[in-house]
């Protein structure tokens, strides 16, 4: 078997040692990509080049530079393992959903909200008051656990606070929301779905096409002329695992339950059982400072802001600036700074 993977220098991205494992498991003929933060500010520009869209996260420049790699072996085709957590109900955002629905039932419970602590390790919590911090991070809409997007209105109210950096001419000039746009393309029957299926659709519909085979995924093979094969994408597996009862995709908080035990038998028991760690790559902050060069400052400059009206200039110089100072952003300023730029970076190369 010949097998590519993705490390990072900074040590909370990186799987190495599950990786390392299965190799061993596996017998596999392996080559591993080290991507380094400047790696990503270096590739950030010829990624939007291929993506024609611009992006919240740096994750599609590492899978970029691993499918060079997969290239420069002399391989065109992979299989990968997209689908696998829309399909059969691994993303922690199922899990959160779940989580919130039981929180939901007492809001003003101060245990429940804790229970979020263990889907993000890596959130980066204040010592005190963390019941209120993640209230008013995950606490959307708990007064209406039944809204058919109940499970993805956090991430959505997230991604939209990047509009207080709009200018005050494309905030006149923009006339719908997107959300409401998303809710009224969602099928009626959507109502009468389990609400797990229901956020495997939402998800499927949403995320997963435009971004994870797309951004992420197809435009980052093809930039180096390899083709990706997704076996859990295939309408067989689709439609058997559309006919399993949810409570065997996830049994309580575990996962993906029946994968992983139609697969035990084959894997460590250590890949079965590690904590679900979703595919990350260094976020904005990391980029910014020393790493974040000229040619790329120049797009986030007053003036290129101002000539191009869709951002507020002194809004973002404050949001760089706050960067730049290594003080931890937010996961919504991330987010809006990544947008920020790659917008003006596919300004400047298409129009």
């Amino acid at each position: 078997m010949r097998t590519f993977s993705l490390n990072f220098s900074e040590q909370e991205f990186d799987e190495k040692s599950y990786q390392t494992k299965l190799i061993k498991h596996l017998n596999s003929e392996h080559s591993h990509l080290m991507v380094k933060t400047e790696d990503i500010a270096k590739n950030f520009k010829k990624t939007l080049f291929h993506t024609e869209i611009p992006i919240l996260r740096t994750a599609p420049v590492p899978m970029g530079l691993l499918s060079s790699l997969v290239h420069d072996n002399n391989y065109k085709v992979v299989l990968t393992g997209e689908g696998a957590d829309e399909v059969l109900g691994g993303y922690d955002i199922f899990k959160e959903a779940k989580v919130r629905h039981f929180w939901s039932v007492n809001p003003e419970s101060s245990f429940r909200p804790l229970l979020l602590k263990k889907l993000y390790p890596y959130l980066n919590l204040p010592d005190s008051n963390q019941a209120t911090y993640l209230k008013k991070f995950f606490g959307e809409s708990l007064d209406d656990p039944d809204n058919i997007c109940f499970s993805h209105l956090p991430r959505w109210s997230t991604t939209a606070k990047a509009k207080q950096f709009y200018s005050s001419d494309l905030n006149d000039e923009l006339k719908t929301q997107a959300m409401d746009t998303m809710l009224h393309s969602l099928p009626e029957k959507l109502k009468n779905m389990h609400r797990f299926n229901r956020s495997q659709y939402i998800e499927s519909k949403s995320l997963m096409g435009g971004y994870l085979l797309s951004s992420q995924g197809d435009r980052m093979l093809s930039k180096n002329s390899v083709e990706g094969r997704f076996p859990f994408l295939d309408h067989r597996v689709i439609e058997f695992s559309n006919r399993i009862p949810p409570k065997l995709k996830m049994k309580s908080l575990n996962e993906k339950y029946l994968l992983k035990e139609a697969m035990k038998q084959y894997l460590p028991e250590e890949i079965i059982h590690r904590h679900k760690q979703p595919y990350r790559a260094p976020d904005m902050q990391a980029m910014t400072g020393k790493y974040l060069g000229e040619e790329l400052r120049h797009h986030l400059s007053i003036n290129e802001l101002n000539n191009n009206n869709l951002f507020d200039g002194k809004k973002v110089a404050f949001l760089l600036k706050k960067a730049d100072s290594g003080r931890k952003l937010s996961i919504p300023d991330s987010q809006a700074l990544i947008g920020i730029l790659s917008t003006q970076v596919l300004i400047d190369q298409f129009i």
